[in-house]
């Protein structure tokens, strides 16, 4: 009987040791190390996310994945996260998962660490929600009591002492007891070459206008000027043609 029981036993050892998987044997603690250590399960997550952990082995490594999958939708598999990497990462980023170009919803993680001869290591992270349309939570800073601080007056500005003229003519627009700066001129006269052609422009214009006005009114002028000429001489003609010499001066005959 113990013979028989030593065989069996050999027999269940040479079975596990030939039939068992790749990735029973990958997940044992001195060969493929495989595992996430950020986001854990049931994390809600936005934006660039940093997924840590590891993916090493002591000898055959030759590259890990990163892989998310949509648990609402079955019909969608694993998706590539990042291409693969080649090279080992302990205790450190794996990579970052950009979770704005993907949905609202529950997604879950999946690492997988290949070795030169095709055995893998696997780490699953499941019920990871997903959440960039919701506010960012704000977090409560603790009330500390300080004592009331006095304000602190700013001095106003300084008086100013009032500028009085002496009295003579005041123009429009003018107050007695004020005078009115002068308006600042850019260094050089005025500033730019098309402000003095306009400004030009502009004396020209009212010059030729008052001496149109000069011209007209000393033409007016002199009309009646010539008028009142032509009335005299003529009233003087009429006034001699009238006239007769009397009786008593004429010659008798």
């Amino acid at each position: 009987m113990a013979r028989g029981h030593w065989l069996s036993t050999l027999l269940t050892a040479v079975y596990l040791w030939v039939a068992a998987p790749s990735i029973v044997e990958a997940q044992s603690p001195d060969q493929i190390l495989s595992t996430i250590t950020f986001p854990a399960d049931g994390a809600q997550l936005f934006g660039f996310v940093n997924i840590l952990g590891s993916a090493a082995h002591p000898v055959g490594f030759a590259r890990y994945t990163l892989e998310y999958d949509d648990l609402s939708d079955p019909n969608i598999l694993w998706l590539a996260v990042q291409p693969p990497v080649q090279q080992q990462v302990r205790d450190g980023v794996l990579g970052t998962w950009d979770t704005s170009l993907v949905p609202d919803g529950f997604y879950r993680l999946r690492l997988r660490v290949f070795l030169d001869d095709e055995r893998t290591g696997e780490y699953l992270v499941s019920n990871l929600r997903v959440a960039n349309s919701l506010p960012t939570p704000v977090p409560t800073l603790p009330v500390i009591n300080m004592a009331p601080v006095s304000p602190v007056l700013s001095p106003g500005p300084s008086p100013t002492s009032l500028i009085f003229q002496p009295p003579g003519s005041e123009g429009p627009g003018e107050q007695p007891g004020f005078v009115q700066p002068p308006a600042s001129i850019p260094p050089g006269g005025i500033g730019s070459p098309e402000e003095e052609r306009t400004v030009a422009r502009v004396n020209t214009r009212r010059i030729t206008n008052a001496f149109c006005a000069g011209i007209y009114l000393v033409a007016v002028g002199f009309a009646l000027m010539l008028g009142y000429l032509l009335l005299r001489r003529r009233a003087r003609i009429s006034q001699a043609a009238d006239w007769q010499p009397p009786h008593r001066w004429r010659d008798d005959t």
